[in-house]
């Protein structure tokens, strides 16, 4: 059995618990975080005995921020298979452009006494990740999904990230609190769990200044690839 696949689309439908699916920014488990005219992010927060069924309408990349246990189910079946997710753990789902007109709903039950939180990335431009196309789990370190490069990235106190080869805009997953530095002095200090946007010209090296490790989800959009 794939679980992967459920994984990134968390396609599914609430028939049997008489729920009818919302968009994203209507779910009031869906928190917008971020917008612009790149992306829209949502932290999504399920305590126990919650769930949330949205209706998904481009392509996502969703970021696991703690350890735990999640029901995801398909579109017309019950709610009941778990899934074990892992702090940091990225998955993508590609909807080709001719897809955009059709819409795909997905459920989450969260069963266990601890909170489920992911961060929910929606691309707007519809041609990122034609190099990806069936989506799926994306390992450690850095995959090119087409049209941006997403990397997991763990940084010791006083370690770097190179800056990208290519002036694109970035955006930043905070995983852990992050206090990062770039040689011109700018800082991100943020929370985990929230969303940094690095226009294309404040894109750096990033280093950790703080005490502890700083794992964050990087997203660096490529922009040789489209017009």
């Amino acid at each position: 059995m794939q679980a992967p696949l459920l994984l990134t689309l968390a396609l599914g439908s609430c028939l049997a618990a008489g729920q009818t699916a919302a968009d994203l920014d209507a779910e009031p488990h869906y928190h917008l975080l971020l917008e612009n005219d790149q992306v829209r992010v949502f932290r999504l927060t399920l305590q126990q005995d919650e769930s949330a069924f949205v209706r998904f309408r481009r392509s996502l990349l969703t970021v696991t921020l703690q350890d735990g246990e999640i029901i995801i189910w398909d579109e017309g079946k019950s709610p009941i298979q778990h899934f074990q997710v892992h702090q940091g753990e990225t998955s993508f789902r590609w909807f080709v452009p001719q897809e955009h007109e059709q819409a795909l709903a997905g459920g989450y039950k969260n069963d266990r006494q601890n909170d489920y939180r992911n961060i929910t990335i929606e691309f707007l431009n519809p041609y990122i990740g034609w190099a990806f196309p069936y989506g799926g789990t994306i390992n450690p370190g850095s995959m090119y999904i087409g049209g941006a490069i997403v990397a997991d990235v763990l940084l010791q106190p006083g370690d770097s990230i190179p800056a990208p080869d290519q002036a694109g805009p970035e955006l930043l997953i905070s995983v852990s609190d992050l206090n990062l530095k770039s040689p011109s002095g700018v800082r991100i200090r943020k929370s985990a769990a929230d969303a940094t946007w690095i226009p294309a010209d404040l894109v750096s090296q990033w280093t950790n200044h703080a005490k502890t490790p700083a794992r964050f989800v990087i997203v660096e959009f490529r922009p040789d690839v489209f017009n």
